[in-house]
C-alpha cells in the first residue's frame, strides 16, 4: 500500500512541477476575477451576495474540463513520447499499479481545479459584492454543492476517456484533441440524432452524463430514460474505459 501511495505521490510531483500546471490556476484565477469585474462594473448585474456569484461562476466549469483533459491526455503518453516509460517500468511496482497511480493523479487533479474555482470565486464574489443578500442568497450553497457534484461526474467521463486515448494510442494530441471535439460537439450530436427517434441513441454516453435534467429539473435528452438507467450506463462507459486502458497499458511490448 505504501507502495501505491509513493507512486501517486510521484504522479502528483510530476503535475505540480510543471510550469504549465500554475499556468492553469493562474488562467482560472484571472478568468473569475474578469468575470466579476464585468458582472460589477460593466454590466451592473445587481448581485448582492457571494454565493450568487459562485452559482453563476461554476459556468466556468469549461476551464476545468479543458484543463484536467490536457493533463489526463499527456499523462501517460508522454511517458513514450520522451522515452521515461522504461524507466517507469524498471520499478517494483506492477503495470497495473502504475496505471492506477496515474489514473487517481488525474482524478485528483481534476477535484483540486473544481475546488480551486470553487473557492476562488466565492472569495473573489466576496470581495466584490459581499454577504448583504437576501436569505434565498444564503441558502443557495447546498444547489451549488450540488451543481458541482453534477458537473464533476461529466467532467470524470471526458477525463476518463481522454486517458484512455492516452495509454492506447500513446498520443496526448489525440487524446486531447478529441476530447475537447467531443465536449463542445456531443450535446449536439445526441440532439440531432434524437430527432430521428432512434432508440439506441440513449445508450450513447454523452446522452447519460449530464444528470442535472433528473436531480435539478428538466427532461432527459431522450424521453423515458431515468437516472437508475443515466447512472448504470455511466458506470458501464467507464469499466470499459478503464479496462480498455489497463489491457492496452499492461499487455503491450513497451518497445512497440
Amino acid at each position: 500500500m505504501s507502495n501505491f501511495i509513493s507512486l501517486v505521490q510521484n504522479e502528483q510531483m510530476k503535475i505540480y512541477s510543471r510550469v504549465r500546471t500554475w499556468v492553469m490556476f493562474g488562467i482560472i484565477l484571472l478568468v473569475v476575477v474578469a468575470m466579476a469585474s464585468m458582472l460589477k462594473y460593466v454590466i451592473g448585474s445587481g448581485l448582492s451576495h457571494a454565493f450568487s456569484f459562485v452559482a453563476m461562476s461554476s459556468s466556468m466549469s469549461w476551464l476545468v474540463f479543458l484543463f484536467s483533459v490536457i493533463v489526463a491526455g499527456d499523462i501517460v503518453a508522454s511517458e513514450f513520447t520522451w522515452g521515461t516509460i522504461k524507466l517507469l517500468l524498471i520499478r517494483p511496482a506492477t503495470r497495473s499499479k502504475i496505471l492506477a497511480a496515474k489514473y487517481i493523479s488525474v482524478v485528483l487533479f481534476l477535484v483540486t481545479l473544481l475546488l480551486f474555482l470553487l473557492i476562488i470565486s466565492y472569495f473573489v464574489g466576496l470581495i466584490f459584492f459581499g454577504l448583504s443578500g437576501s436569505v434565498s442568497d444564503q441558502e443557495a450553497f447546498p444547489n451549488i454543492m450540488q451543481s458541482y457534484s453534477i458537473k464533476f461526474i461529466d467532467l470524470l467521463m471526458y477525463v476518463t476517456l481522454a486517458f484512455m486515448i492516452s495509454a492506447a494510442f500513446r498520443s496526448s494530441s489525440l487524446a486531447i484533441g478529441l476530447s475537447i471535439c467531443l465536449m463542445f460537439t456531443a450535446n449536439t450530436i445526441v440532439l440531432v440524432l434524437s430527432q430521428f427517434k432512434y432508440s439506441w441513441v440513449k445508450y450513447i454516453l454523452f446522452a447519460n452524463t449530464d444528470l442535472s435534467p433528473y436531480l435539478l429539473g428538466g427532461q432527459p435528452p431522450i424521453p423515458g430514460m431515468t437516472l437508475g438507467f443515466s447512472v448504470t450506463m455511466i458506470v458501464l462507459y467507464w469499466i470499459l474505459f478503464y479496462v480498455v486502458s489497463w489491457l492496452l497499458f499492461t499487455k503491450r511490448d513497451v518497445a512497440g
